[in-house]
Order: structure tokens, then sequence, then C-alpha cells
């Protein structure tokens, strides 16, 4: 697992693929613990979705910031604050169990643990310089952290308790910091700030506007529009699904293993992306399998509450994502400028994070309204809609990226 930079030197690629592992893992756990908390204080549907809602605030409006402060300031120094703070913040939230607290920890929490994500891909785009195979094997170590976090949670959960599951991911963040200290920096020192100042972390207008910038390269914008309708459909799974199951009467260790079983198929889909870019259309691919992601959703409701079912559904929408995933990532890291790669990361999360906030929010009041079907079927066929549109654009525009053009 290594891989050559442009000076010829050989940099190793297992600390880079180990950091996906614990990142995405950790937010794994948040995402499961979370509403399983939410529901034991007896939330209603809609403060579920605002709780769920909170966690991408505060990432969505300084996503951008945090991207071009790894581009400033390096990206491993960032990952090992944030991995530190998230540890921390989890270690707190089970003595806040107040609802108007819970919802400042969940953004607080919510951007520490993005940031660790946003560095993980940073670093791995930097690292490979958006190759598509690297970059999907990178996508299924992530997975490896997704598989073992539901299974882990779901068994403290069950046998442990709400306070010893948080300490839990605590224990994770440990693990994670270990790792990202034996990150080699793929960024040349002298392009670093060498002593950090607090004008260095303030965030910068002339940052926002550009990665703004960026979304004008029209495979940016197809990349972003891609990744928003992924997004918003994993926040109506992360905040109705695991509640629909419990309502189900399903305990914490079978969905769990549901969730666990899902993303080892979305590993799998992560490791085909090398077949698939040799033998189709890029862009069709993503937006045919973002559809049929969609659909799996919104069948939910109708697959009469059988675990075969539900279980078979979550694998194919997972394993579908999980081929989606790196094409996105390989494309947007082709299409940006090597200086500005966690700009660029910075930009999608943001992006994904409004769909984050968006989604849970609308659907909260959809599902406390018309019932949890309805919320399903309305959530599922907007975006349904949103990648009909996106296929209509992407068949008359020129979706190139420099990178193509290169001889």
């Amino acid at each position: 697992m290594q891989v050559s930079d442009r000076s010829g030197r050989t940099k190793s690629l297992a600390a880079p693929y180990a950091s996906g592992l614990f990142s995405m893992g950790q937010a794994e756990l948040l995402t499961f613990i979370v509403p399983l908390w939410a529901v034991l204080q007896g939330a209603s549907p809609a403060e579920i979705g605002l709780l769920v809602g909170a966690k991408s605030m505060l990432t969505f409006l300084l996503a951008i910031h945090g991207g071009a402060l790894m581009d400033r300031l390096g990206t491993r120094r960032v990952m090992l604050f944030f991995t530190g703070l998230t540890g921390l913040l989890a270690a707190l939230y089970p003595f806040l169990p107040w609802l108007p607290l819970m919802v400042v920890m969940q953004m607080m929490i919510g951007f520490a643990s993005n940031m660790t994500w946003i560095g993980a891909q940073t670093i791995i785009a930097q690292t490979t310089g958006g190759d598509p195979a690297k970059i999907g094997k990178f996508s299924f170590f992530a997975r490896i952290g997704n598989v073992a976090a539901p299974v882990l949670m779901g068994l403290l959960w069950d046998f442990a308790g709400p306070t010893l599951s948080f300490f839990g991911v605590s224990c994770w963040s440990a693990c994670m910091f270990l790792v990202v200290s034996r990150i080699e920096n793929p960024q040349a020192a002298h392009t670093l700030v060498a002593r950090v100042t607090w004008r260095d972390i303030l965030p910068k207008l002339s940052d926002y506007t550009g990665s703004l910038k960026l979304a004008l390269i029209p495979a940016v914008a197809f990349t972003l529009a891609i990744s928003f309708t992924r997004h918003a459909t994993n926040a109506a799974e992360n905040s109705f699904l695991i509640v629909y199951l419990r309502e189900l009467g399903f305990a914490g260790a079978q969905i769990g293993a549901m969730f666990s079983l899902a993303e080892i198929l979305n590993g799998v889909g992560s490791l085909l992306v090398g077949r698939f870019i040799t033998r189709f259309p890029l862009h069709w691919t993503m937006i045919l399998f973002t559809a049929f992601s969609i659909v799996l959703l919104a069948l939910t409701p109708f697959l009469g509450g059988l675990f075969v079912l539900l279980a078979g559904a979550q694998c194919l929408r997972r394993m579908s994502e999980g081929l989606v995933q790196p094409l996105m990532f390989s494309l947007q890291a082709k299409a940006a400028p090597r200086n500005l790669q966690g700009a660029i990361v910075g930009l999608r999360v943001t992006n994904n994070r409004l769909a984050s906030i968006l989604t849970p929010i609308v659907m909260g009041l959809i599902v406390q309204a018309f019932g949890l079907a309805w919320g399903f079927l309305a959530v599922g066929g907007l975006l349904l809609a949103g990648c009909c549109a996106l296929a209509f654009v992407v068949a008359r525009a020129d979706m190139s990226t420099p990178a193509d053009k290169a001889p």
C-alpha cells in the first residue's frame, strides 16, 4: 500500500487508509447512538429531526473554513486537534440530557467529527492525486470502520447502557488520534504556516469566495449535486430508518448487525470502481446508482416489516453508494488544483451538511403530520426528481476535468 509523490519518493498509504477507517467509524458511532438516546429521552419525531439536523449546522457554516485551514496549517495538525475534541465531547454528552443542550452538543460534536473526515479525504486526495482505484481502496477501508461501529455500539447499548456507549465513542477517538499522529504530512513544509496565531485560525472571506468559485467548474458542480442527493438519502436513513426499525421491535444489536452487513456491501462496491470506470460512462454510473439507492429507501415501509427484506434493501442501497463515492472523490480531486484539495473537500462537505440539515427537519414534520410511510415516500420522490433533472443537465453539458484534457 504505497504511492510515489511527484518527487519520486514513496509514501505509505497505510496510515491514510486507517484514518478513513476510524473517521468514518467515528461518524457511524455518533449517528447510531444519538437517535436511540433521543428516543430514550422521550423526544418527538420533530425533535429527533431537529437533533439529527443540528449535527450538521456548524459544519455547514465552517466546513469551507476548515478545509482552508488544512491547506494553510497542515491537514494532520488540524485533524489531531478535532479528533481529541470529538473524544472529549462524546464523554460529556450523556451528562447533558436536556434537549436545548443536546442540540448545542450535536452542533459541536458534529463539526469536530466532520473535520476529521474532511481531513481523511483531503490527505488521500493529496497523497494519491485523485487515483480512483486507490481512492476506492480508501473507501473500502473506511467502510471497515462502518462495519465494526454499529455492531460495537449495538452491543454496548444493549449490555452496557447509554453512558458507556458514549464512552466507547471516546475510546474510538483515542485510537484515531494515535493513527493520525503516524500520518506523513503530504504537504510541503514551506507551504504551511509554521507558527499558528489566532489570525490564522479565524475564518476569512477569501477562503469562502475562493471555494465557491470552484463550483463554477462543471465537473465540480455535478459532484456537488450527486453528493447533496446521496447525503439527503443518508440523512433520512440516519434519522428515521433507525427509529422505524426500533418501532418494529428490533433490538439494538439486530439493527447494528443490519447496518454492519450493509457496510460490508458498501466496501465491496468501492472495490468495484476500478472495473466500472473502464466499462461504463462515469457520470451516468453515478446518477443511475444514486437513483437506485433512493428508490430502495423510499420502499422501506412497504417491505412488510420483515428483517430479511429490510436488510436486503439496505445492503443493496449501501453497495450502490459504495460504488458512487470513490468516483465522486476522484472527479473532484482531479478538477481542483493540488493546493486547494482541502478547500474542495470543505465545499463538498458544506453542500452535504445542507442536505443533512434540511432532510431530517422536513421529514420529521412530514412524519409527525402524516406518518412514516408518507415521510419515506415524499422525501424519496423529491430526491428522485432531482436525479432526473441532473440527468437532463448532464446530457447537454461538458463534464470533463483539466486532467482529462491534459496531453
